[in-house]
């Protein structure tokens, strides 16, 4: 019986230590590169173009550059999860605007 409780004790600390670790945070693979560069590049050619923009070809961008900059935020830093829902919901209302704008745009161009 000695043997036994000795060898049931033996099995379950490392049971009872797996259980008690915390799991740990989720790592960020990548740095995002491609996800810099986007944003630079779009900041950069409206800086460039921005006395030659059209007030809604500057609204489209800005509202780009600010739907890119809330995914690496989102991304990159620790947010607790109320921040994580308006980070989320502020890049997806942004790039939506930005569609319309697109879309706008577009239609102005092509039959105005």
């Amino acid at each position: 019986m000695a043997r036994i409780q000795k060898r049931i004790k033996k099995n379950m600390k490392p049971q009872q230590t797996q259980e008690s670790s915390k799991p740990k945070a989720k790592e960020n693979v990548g740095k995002d590169y491609l996800l810099i560069a986007v944003i630079s590049f779009t900041v950069i050619v409206t800086v460039a173009a921005w006395s030659t923009l059209t007030d809604l070809n500057k609204a489209l961008y800005s509202l780009l550059i600010i739907s890119l900059s809330l995914t690496y935020v989102r991304r990159h830093f620790n947010l607790t999860e109320q921040q994580e829902t308006w980070v989320d919901r502020g890049s997806i209302i942004s790039m939506g605007f930005a569609l319309a704008l697109f879309a706008i745009i577009m239609y102005q161009q092509i039959f105005a």
